[in-house]
């Protein structure tokens, strides 16, 4: 199962489940809603991946680094040294070196944002098949097949761009938009892919059913955006 606990620029988190394993995808919001969404089980964690250090993604390492590991980038870690106390939990890992968590099955590979070293990851794990996990990059420049779930950032439109000040178009500019992911999936092979999920959409700037059309009609597979609450 995937679950969508938080997505966007107030936090984010999202769990994968799978018979008795439960892997965190970010760490980005308050440990008791964490805790919650775990229904205070924390015995069937055996990870958390972090994409990069901004807080909405980050907020609450210390804490759960008391409970369970935590893999990301080199550079990551160094920025996220300069805000939190980090413990030997706390594991680095490198672009498209497999690495195993339990019975998961992890390929990091490199995202394009404004951090040192973000990451995005594929996931396998036999009960779920294979997942992708993207979000804050504004394009990705591999290609992907066989897969299974697709949590991919979707978070503005460009046509708004003109319409905004300089300042918050630049910062628009560092996610990814709809039309770049347009562009990112027409280079996949989607012909066993179930569901795409549309993650980290903008509170303001955000489409759903705009979002949700077009990725539909050029993909032909499930479009959803993600909410909390939302499980696959």
């Amino acid at each position: 199962m995937i679950r969508v606990v938080a997505t966007g620029s107030r936090g984010n988190f999202y769990i994968l489940e799978a018979g008795e394993e439960i892997l965190l995808l970010e760490c980005g919001i308050n440990i008791k809603d964490i805790k919650k969404a775990l229904n205070f089980d924390l015995s069937k964690v055996v990870g958390c991946l972090l994409t990069h250090s901004h807080n909405d993604h980050c907020k609450a390492i210390e804490e759960v680094l008391k409970f369970t590991d935590v893999f990301t980038s080199k550079g990551t870690k160094e920025e996220l040294r300069e805000r939190f106390q980090l413990n030997r939990h706390c594991f680095e890992i490198e672009h498209n070196k497999p690495f195993e968590i339990g019975n998961f099955m992890i390929v990091p590979f490199n995202t394009q944002h404004d951090t040192n070293e973000p990451l995005g990851f594929l996931i396998h794990h036999k009960e779920i098949g294979n997942v992708i996990f993207a979000t804050d990059t504004y394009y990705l420049k591999y290609k992907f097949r066989d897969i299974d779930y697709a949590l991919i950032e979707c978070n503005y439109s460009e046509e708004i761009l003109e319409d905004l000040p300089e300042y918050r178009a630049r910062l628009l500019k560092s996610h990814m938009s709809l039309e770049n992911l347009k562009d990112t999936l027409k280079t996949w092979d989607l012909s066993r892919t179930k569901k795409i999920v549309l993650i980290h959409m903008s509170d303001s700037h955000g489409n759903s059913e705009k979002f949700i059309k077009e990725i539909n009609e050029l993909t032909g597979v499930e479009t959803i955006i993600a909410a909390p609450g939302v499980e696959i």
